[in-house]
């Protein structure tokens, strides 16, 4: 079960951590008055990086249901 919780806890904070990145990057442009469309450059960035998170997840929750 603490595996389970530990996994869980483990990929909120990367999710919350890349939301938070796309956060940081807008609130920037906007401070600029650039509004939201700069960036939208950075998309293939954030793409990626909720990807490679989601597949580094489902790796992981395969491995614990192997392992139960």
């Amino acid at each position: 079960m603490d595996d389970k919780i530990g996994i869980v806890r483990r990929y909120l904070k990367a999710y919350v951590s890349a939301i938070s990145v796309v956060g940081a990057v807008v609130l920037v442009s906007e401070m600029q008055g650039a509004d939201w469309r700069p960036a939208l450059a950075g998309m293939p960035l954030y793409v990626t990086l909720f990807l490679a998170i989601t597949y580094q997840l489902v790796k992981d929750v395969r491995e614990y249901k192997r392992m139960r």
